[in-house]
């Protein structure tokens, strides 16, 4: 995997209002997003920095290929050409440097919250389907109970009929 970064300085007429937004709402969609090859692609504006005097780009993109040779064809395509072209619009100087990424930490998933709402739900589905058995419990119950006296009665009406 190939990480490159490009570190962007703004043009100094543009404001960084206005280099935010043209870098979000229009290089980005229409040009950043459709190189060939382009596994990941965010974008970062640059809000300050610790113990800087000045911030030492404005923005930074990441975008992430394969491979060396992938991201040199995807800048060597038409679509690298034009959102190299549109970059340029905004910044006064764009740097590219490669990352080789290695995680030291990777965040802990932490446990979802269980929230009582859903217990509820569940409890109440639960008791639900325990109704659900015991009516139908109960019906078996009926229809034999019902099944055993049509026996018994009719087994009374053939054995008065045997008696005449």
């Amino acid at each position: 995997m190939l990480k490159a970064v490009y570190l962007i300085r703004k043009k100094p007429e543009l404001s960084f209002q206005d280099f935010r937004e043209y870098l979000l709402k229009t290089h980005a969609p229409n040009y950043g997003k459709k190189l060939p090859g382009l596994k990941s692609y965010t974008v970062n504006i640059v809000t300050g920095g610790y113990m800087l005097e000045e911030r030492p780009c404005d923005g930074i993109e990441e975008l992430e290929f394969d491979d060396r040779e992938s991201f040199l064809k995807a800048m060597e395509s038409p679509e690298g050409r034009a959102a190299a072209e549109d970059l340029m619009n905004v910044a006064e100087k764009v740097d590219i440097v490669f990352l080789e990424e290695k995680v030291v930490k990777k965040p802990r998933a932490k446990p979802a919250k269980k929230k009582p709402a859903k217990k509820k739900v569940a409890r109440k589905r639960k008791k639900v389907k325990r109704k659900k058995a015991v009516k139908k419990k109960a019906a078996k119950r009926k229809v034999k109970a019902k099944k055993k006296t049509t026996k018994k009665k009719a087994g009374k009406k053939r054995s008065r009929k045997r008696k005449r």
